[in-house]
């Protein structure tokens, strides 16, 4: 229903503009600026613009008319021209409406048309308009200097920019990013114009951020950037002392911008100047970095999916930077609890933006629809690819079983998708490129163990057997696709890196799942998946030319690997890129081309398979030689011919007929590709007539119905020209009266204004007074409490003096105990050497009495007794020694403790003495005083 009320308006909206292109008078123009008041509405901020775009007819229909209109400005109100660019504005939203306008309906140089004859003396809402829409319409498309009107809007911007009184400074400055981005010419006229001092000395003056715009500052260096990157007298511009308020600059466009368009220019600006090594070496040591990459991962769960692209693009390319990955997804994995949320699959059901987690919300992109959100799913499957792949090829080792419980349910619903290859609304190329990074996050998350056993849980053999059954049965690289839709654009070689990336998973997996492993050799021994390892062996892609590699490296260990037949079908994949590439360099508006340009998408010479036609000629070298020897075999004779066909293995023969079989189906598919597209050209020719005829007669019919109302419509226009005169003159008045009001209105509203500022500022006296208040009150009491302290102070002071003369005489009885404990230590020193003298006397006697030893037994053991105890004595001494040498280390401890006690006393005594002597002058002094009064 939502479809049918867009098409009436839109064939209403196309019926008004006729009429005003037909006729330029106010009703019609009245009429067609209400029209579009409505599509207006329809296409307003955040509404699906599926209906408009360019492949359906009404809506290209729709704005050929308003380009058209707009072609000629200078018979068209500027109101009306206004409402016809804030619609394109709209549209211009979706990527592909904003392609189809700048090189299907060739909108850009109307625009310039439009800048040109409108704005010659000030900038307009008209002009304004025009430059916001060019410049969302030439972003990502490459300028060509030699077109004049390209020459016309750079003679425009660039005084602009250069003046600064300009009110379009800003939008001047994007048009010029967008102009000499990757645009070698345009680069090299800016060098070389005359007033390119002038243009660089703005550009430094905003990188400066005088004026305080941040638009303007990542403008300016984008320009610089493309321009004057490698020049000498711009290296102070990327100096390291300037590069951290450079980062902080883009950081907070990125996180604060206001349009999308701002953003996007932030993140291509990361994008550029991250290409120099010196560049990217400071970004890893910015001391905000970590603050800034978790303001960017907040804007994942409140992005829109256009906005949240960007957010994906930055963070991959901070990823390609050595030392940022990691700190990424230390940021992402620190956010979510996973003890906290087991459970994960009630959270991803609902809209995104109810997501706090990063991680969670990058989780809940990946599970969306390509067709629903474009590319987003595409960028956070990549996003989720890089972080698991730092978490496991890392030392972060964090519960990878409750990781599987978040991603995988995720990946097998996506891999389980079906696609609908004959539907209009859906996008098979889309849905592929999602099964490619699907399949390549889980070849990333099987070198884990924890989640390779999950994996191998949930995950069904059938699962690989279903997305590779619809690659070799509805793929355009197999010879054996008898029908191709015409309604989508080629997906045949996403499909083959999903054949080369599951072939590649499985060979992973296949030591853990049961059944894999014969699936797994019997695809690969199969001939259907020749055209698809050729078309892997012979791709562009490092990847998935080293993964086909790899595969081919395995099925060669096989007995019945068709390997000539990849062989041939490789040899034949490079000679068709050489003859693709002879023709666009020899001659590329031949008669082929344009025969091709006119084919269906589905009959291009890209998309009929890996095989060669049977035109061509060219036969292997081994075939040949076999059907030499059969011919030869023949002409001499039955017996030559049977000892030919001997020599021959079984295998050569049947690859022989296989090639026959291969080289006449290419030809049968071929003439049924050229029937198909003639069929449907003549369905297409008479759809065309029936609708041309339909339509010539209800022409017909309101033509007749147009000349009945065209004569009652001019007897009515002279009373409504009348009544128009009256309207016109009351609406004067109105407006009058409208304007008065206004001032008056802004007059209440500047009084109102002052009547809150002065109850602010009364309120604000109010709290200031309370506030002193109660400082009085809080200075009373401590008054109050000082006084009380002063009076406790001269109670404790006499109680320290009372300690002071107990601690005195302590002291004295310590140093007494001390004096007798040394000289009892210094006696017992002295027999100590007594007893070492006698002791070396004994010994002495010992060595003379050796020999006399069996006599003097008995007195050697009484000696050996009296030794024996002098020892233990001596220890014994030794012990109290140390004990006392311990109680006078503590008592002098204590008797500094004391002599400080004693220094403090002192000094509050002096203190109080002090008081004690003013208080008595004073009271003197009173006294004195009285007694003079008296005299």
């Amino acid at each position: 229903m939502e479809n049918m009320e867009k098409a009436s308006i839109i064939k209403t909206v196309i019926m008004s503009a006729n009429q005003y292109m037909f006729n330029k008078n106010n009703s019609n123009m009245i009429l067609f600026q209400h029209q579009l008041d409505v599509l207006l509405g329809i296409t307003s901020r955040g509404s699906d613009l599926k209906f408009f775009h360019p492949r359906n007819l009404l809506p290209t229909e729709c704005l050929t008319v308003l380009i058209d209109i707009m072609r000629e400005t200078n018979e068209m109100k500027p109101s009306l021209m206004i409402k016809c660019l804030q619609l394109l504005r709209n549209l211009a939203v979706d990527k592909y409406i904003r392609e189809a306008l700048h090189e299907s309906f060739n909108l850009t140089p109307v625009l310039v048309d439009i800048i040109k004859h409108t704005c010659n003396s000030a900038v307009n809402p008209l002009c304004m308009e025009s430059l916001h829409l060019l410049q969302r319409i030439i972003y990502g498309h490459k300028m060509v200097l030699q077109e004049s009107y390209v020459q016309d809007l750079l003679d425009f911007i660039i005084p602009h920019i250069t003046d600064p009184a300009q009110d379009c400074t800003q939008v001047c400055l994007g048009l010029l990013v967008n102009l000499c981005k990757e645009n070698f010419a345009i680069q090299t006229y800016l060098k070389n114009m005359e007033n390119s001092k002038q243009l660089k000395r703005t550009l430094l003056k905003h990188i400066s951020g005088s004026d305080g715009n941040l638009d303007c500052i990542i403008y300016s260096i984008s320009v610089v950037t493309s321009v004057w990157l490698h020049d000498q007298e711009y290296d102070m511009v990327f100096k390291p002392s300037n590069l951290s308020p450079m980062f902080q600059s883009i950081f907070n466009i990125i996180l604060k911008g206001e349009t999308g368009m701002s953003r996007r220019y932030g993140v291509d600006l990361f994008k550029d100047i991250l290409k120099d090594s010196q560049i990217q070496g400071a970004l890893s040591k910015f001391s905000h970095l970590s603050a800034y990459i978790d303001g960017v991962l907040k804007l994942i769960p409140v992005s829109t999916a256009e906005t949240v692209v960007m957010v994906f693009e930055l963070l991959l390319c901070f990823c390609s930077i050595e030392g940022v990955r990691c700190l990424i997804s230390r940021s992402v994995l620190s956010t979510l609890d996973f003890n906290v949320r087991p459970q994960f699959s009630d959270m991803l059901i609902g809209p995104v933006n109810q997501v706090s987690e990063p991680l969670l919300a990058t989780v809940h992109w990946a599970q969306q629809s390509s067709d629903t959100h474009d590319e987003a799913p595409l960028y956070a499957l990549d996003f989720l690819a890089e972080v698991y792949e730092e978490l496991i090829y890392s030392n972060t080792r964090l519960k990878y079983s409750t990781h599987a419980d978040l991603v995988l349910p995720v990946l097998l619903s996506s891999l389980n998708s079906e696609i609908d290859v004959d539907s209009d609304l859906c996008n098979p190329r889309k849905h592929c490129k999602k099964k490619v990074k699907t399949l390549q996050l889980l070849s990333v998350l099987s070198g884990e163990d924890d989640i390779r056993k999950k994996m191998v849980v949930l995950f069904n053999p059938t699962v690989y057997s279903q997305l590779l059954d619809f690659q070799l049965t509805n793929n355009r690289v197999t010879l054996h696709v008898m029908k191709m839709s015409t309604s989508c654009e080629d997906w045949s070689e996403e499909g083959v890196h999903i054949v080369i990336f599951c072939m590649e998973l499985m060979s992973k997996l296949k030591k853990y799942m049961p059944n894999v492993d014969g699936l797994f050799c019997s695809l690969l021994q199969d001939s259907r998946m020749v055209p698809f390892l050729s078309a892997g062996l012979t791709s562009h892609d490092r990847t998935i030319l080293q993964t086909a590699l790899q595969l081919f490296i395995t099925g060669t260990a096989m007995d019945n690997f068709p390997t000539v037949l990849i062989g041939d079908s490789m040899a034949n994949c490079n000679a068709r890129k050489k003859e693709i590439t002879d023709i666009a360099n020899t001659a590329p508006l031949s008669l082929g081309s344009t025969l091709n340009s006119t084919r269906p998408p589905s009959l291009s010479h890209n998309h009929l398979g890996d095989f060669s036609r049977s035109s061509n000629g060219e036969h292997d070298a081994s075939v040949q030689s076999i059907i030499e020897k059969m011919q030869t075999g023949l002409e001499n004779g039955w017996e030559e011919f049977t000892k030919a066909v001997k020599d021959i293995n079984r295998s050569e023969i049947i690859d022989i007929y296989e090639h026959k079989i291969q080289a006449f189906q290419t030809k049968e598919n071929h003439l049924q590709d050229l029937l198909d597209a003639k069929t449907l050209a003549l369905s297409q020719a008479d759809r065309l007539i029936a609708q041309y005829r339909s339509r010539r007669a209800q022409y017909e019919a309101e033509a007749h119905k147009m000349r009945r109302l065209l004569k009652e419509s001019e007897l009515q226009s002279e009373e409504h020209r009348e009544r128009l005169n009256e309207m016109m003159l009351h609406k004067e008045k109105l407006s009058m009266e409208l304007e008065h009001l206004s001032q008056e209105y802004q007059k209440l509203e500047h009084i109102s204004e002052e009547y809150q500022q002065l109850n602010a500022a009364y309120a604000d006296i109010n709290d200031r007074y309370e506030s002193a208040q109660k400082s009085l009150l809080s200075l009373k009491q401590e008054l109050k409490t000082l006084t009380e302290m002063h009076e406790i102070l001269q109670k404790h002071n006499e109680s320290l003096k009372q300690q002071h003369d107990l601690a005195s005489e302590q002291l004295s009885k310590l140093q007494e105990e001390r004096k007798l404990l040394s000289k009892q230590l210094k006696e017992k020193e002295g027999k100590l050497q007594e007893l070492t003298k006698s002791h070396t006397k004994l010994e002495s006697k010992y060595e003379k009495a050796e020999k006399e030893r069996t006599e003097l037994e008995t007195g050697l053991d009484h000696l050996r007794d009296t030794v024996n105890k002098t020892e233990q004595t001596k220890k014994q001494l030794q012990h109290q020694v140390s004990s006392l040498e311990l109680v006078c280390k503590q008592h002098e401890a204590d008797l500094l403790s004391k002599d400080d006690q004693i220094k403090e006393l002192a000094t509050q005594l002096e203190k109080h003495t002090q008081i004690a002597a003013l208080i008595h002058s004073l009271s003197s002094g009173k006294s004195e005083s009285g007694a003079s009064v008296t005299k």
